[in-house]
């Protein structure tokens, strides 16, 4: 991951963060005007960098079972376990607004630790995972994924790279060296 564009652009978003936090807390706003800040928070982390150190190490099982059926035909969705507004009103919370005010580099932290953190799922199991995620019905990613049926397993980060430099080779229409297989 690029380690000086995270932090520059963390640092951008958590100034942000802090010179609106008293405009979010104004007992003025009214629900909708609240939700657009906490999703232009939530757009601005999912500007952030993003790399395979991020990946969880997890996988759906539905996924891993289509993955060793059928690698070529398997698409799998980098999955964020923590919805953007969900991070978005987190943010906003007084306690991270004071360690932001303090400390900037504290959103980089937060965002290599839960916010940016991906598990690897099929399409309609993200789909299914949406009506979960939201204001109101979100508590956590545990929650939610029991909540839509899906069930996560290990799967190592070099298994998720080769399935990676995989699908580049079949997109770029490069030779195969050999078949993805799960190890």
């Amino acid at each position: 991951m690029n380690r000086i564009a995270l932090k520059e652009k963390a640092e951008v978003l958590a100034k942000v963060i802090t010179l609106t936090a008293e405009l979010y807390h104004d007992h003025g706003l009214n629900e909708a005007q609240i939700g657009l800040l906490e999703t232009l928070v939530g757009a601005g982390i999912w500007y952030l960098p993003s790399s395979v150190e991020l990946y969880s190490g997890y996988i759906s099982v539905n996924a891993y079972l289509s993955l060793k059926a059928d690698p070529i035909n398997t698409k799998l969705v980098e999955e964020h376990s923590f919805p953007r507004k969900i991070a978005g009103q987190k943010l906003y919370t007084k306690e991270i607004v004071n360690k932001l005010n303090n400390k900037p580099e504290y959103l980089s932290e937060l965002y290599e630790n839960a916010f940016g953190k991906f598990n690897l799922v099929l399409k309609n199991e993200n789909d299914r995972l949406k009506a979960f995620q939201k204001k109101g019905t979100f508590s956590t990613p545990t929650e939610a994924y029991a909540a839509a049926g899906i069930d996560l397993i290990s799967f190592d980060k070099l298994n998720y790279i080769r399935y990676k430099k995989f699908k580049n080779s079949l997109k770029n229409k490069k030779k195969l060296i050999q078949p993805y297989e799960i190890d």
